[in-house]
């Protein structure tokens, strides 16, 4: 045996070596990244709790008299400006930072994460404050997708272990946001990372659950929606549940053409508010290099931001109780609380301004606001439901429940986490079955309309692509180059991957490095591979024939 074929096996039995290690070492940094997380979900739990009594109070205050109404609207204008401020400062804090986190992962983004983190946290609690009807889950996500990469950048972790922790972060993140555990784990696999992988399982798991021990150490174990479901659904009722699916199908398919829709609008109100402020003689100074006058600053996100909170502003005279997130509306409309017209127009109000609070790109989430529509519309069917079939008002909790399940799974395609979710943030296990069968017929309905899932349509719309882009989902998989084999020695090129299929990292001596097509491989070398799903098994087919068996 020569000396480079024995110097190949000891790299190769070095790196499955450091591969078995590499597992539990992962767990270990996931646990730090989870308490990391916990800690600074919590803080920015309490934030907006702060946030929404601030607003509660602003709204008392304008609808005392005419003076304070004007008081308040320069508060609305205040909040335009700094909110505005810190989306120019970072621009990659605006929404709710889902679509950001997946283009990283997938390689498209470099993200400043103290910048990013900080941004985050500041912009969504004013935002929320303001009454911009957002959520808190997506910013969580961020935040701790943005606390893994901080931790793997400061500790000089290789690309691929950043994304693992980026992966544990995110997962932390939604787990302390809504104290649920599994479904941030979940949500990572189905949405995030969207590929099966033990080691993102098990460190997503292990950051999932130590920054949910934290969070609820310090803000308590109480469920997000906190109702009883009295009465569970029937079996001989569970045709209307199927029904309840299929409507939850449309109406999730309307939101997600409608956020394109609305975010087109809030696209022309920022372009035109830039093209007036050229027109303006401080706006625009001479370039000494190229003697023309250029345009001083962008104001698009002060103008959107003025448009969503003047919207705002309106509500909190016309109609305050569609502020905000509303998860508390939950428990009113599970309770029986509010009659069917009013659940109509909570319904007509609510669906506008949470697609048009989006459509500001004010940092912000939609995961709860569009549990909130799904409850309203589980409210909706279950009055139609009493009032034209004599169905029984004491099952409303349990539509609304199935409707919050199947609503997101029809916008975010993600129905195991839509299940998971659900059961951890109301704290029943025993809807399990409707939960299941709503979401997967809201989800196939959906899909089969042609609706892209809400992040990656939000994710294609920020790299320039339309609507009707053809969805290609993406996986990652890592594998040895072994000594011996046909491609020890052999360039990239000469590997005969598909087309769209990239290696897109080589790990040589634990030292990584971005090859290209010239680039020679050597046995040992741990190479990464970016592929479409429906090129998975032709390339473990290639990688097996070429990059594992010895050549006699």
């Amino acid at each position: 045996m020569t000396k480079e074929n024995l110097k190949g096996k000891s790299a190769v039995v070095k790196n499955l070596r450091r591969k078995s290690v590499f597992r539990y070492a992962l767990i270990g940094q996931g646990i730090i990244i989870g308490v990391t997380t916990g800690l600074i979900i919590a803080l920015f739990r309490w934030l907006l709790i702060f946030a929404d009594g601030c607003r509660n109070r602003l709204v008392d205050y304008a609808n005392s008299g005419v003076g304070p109404a004007l008081i308040v609207a320069l508060v609305m204008l205040l909040l335009v400006l700094v909110i505005g401020w810190i989306l120019r400062k970072e621009p990659e804090s605006t929404g709710s930072g889902i679509p950001q986190v997946e283009a990283e992962l997938l390689g498209k983004k470099d993200m400043n994460w103290l910048s990013v983190l900080v941004s985050k946290i500041l912009g969504c609690a004013l935002s929320i404050g303001g009454g911009l009807a957002l959520g808190r889950e997506g910013p969580s996500i961020q935040i701790g997708a943005m606390v893994g990469k901080g931790f793997a950048r400061t500790n000089k972790r290789v690309l691929t272990e950043e994304r693992y922790l980026m992966s544990c972060g995110a997962g932390a993140g939604l787990s302390a946001a809504f104290g649920a555990p599994l479904a941030g784990t979940i949500f990572c696999l189905e949405e995030l990372y969207r590929n099966f992988s033990s080691e993102v399982l098990l460190s997503t798991m292990a950051a999932a659950a130590s920054s949910d021990f934290v969070a609820a150490y310090i803000i308590g174990m109480e469920p997000v929606f906190d109702f009883r479901i009295e009465y569970r659904l029937p079996l001989k009722y569970y045709w209307f549940a199927m029904i309840l699916g299929v409507v939850l199908g449309l109406f999730g398919s309307l939101y997600n053409r409608t956020i394109d829709r609305m975010q087109d609008f809030f696209d022309r109100v920022g372009t035109a508010a830039n093209a007036l402020a050229k027109k303006w003689p401080g706006r625009r100074r001479l370039n000494p290099k190229t003697g023309k006058m250029d345009y001083k600053g962008n104001i698009a996100p002060f103008a959107k931001l003025a448009v969503g909170l003047t919207m705002a502003y309106i509500c909190f005279f016309a109609y305050p109780i569609t502020l905000g997130s509303g998860n508390g509306l939950v428990s009113r409309i599970a309770e029986g609380d509010l009659a069917l017209k009013a659940l109509l127009i909570l319904l007509a109000v609510k669906f506008v301004f949470s697609t048009a609070s989006f459509g500001t790109t004010a940092p912000g989430g939609i995961f709860l606001p569009l549990l909130v529509l799904g409850a309203v519309t589980g409210g909706v069917y279950s009055r139609l439901l009493e009032n034209l079939l004599g169905i029984d008002g004491k099952y409303i909790a349990a539509f609304v429940v199935l409707a919050m399940a199947g609503y997101f799974a029809a916008i975010v395609h993600a129905p195991v986490t839509g299940v998971v979710l659900i059961t951890e943030m109301t704290g029943d296990f025993r809807s399990l079955l409707g939960l299941v069968m709503v979401s997967l017929i809201a989800f196939v309905i959906s899909e089969r309309l042609g609706t892209e899932p809400i992040y990656t349509q939000l994710m294609n719309r920020s790299s320039g692509k339309r609507y009707n882009v053809p969805k290609q989902r993406k996986s990652i998989i890592d594998d040895i180059v072994h000594p011996g084999s046909i491609m020890d020695g052999k360039r990239i090129m000469d590997m005969g991957l598909p087309l769209g299929a990239l290696i897109v990292s080589v790990i040589r001596e634990e030292q990584e490095f971005i090859p290209d097509g010239h680039t020679i491989l050597r046995g040992g070398d741990v190479i990464e591979v970016l592929l479409r799903e429906e090129d998975l098994a032709e390339v473990e087919h290639i990688i097996e024939e070429e990059c594992k068996k010895v050549r006699l």
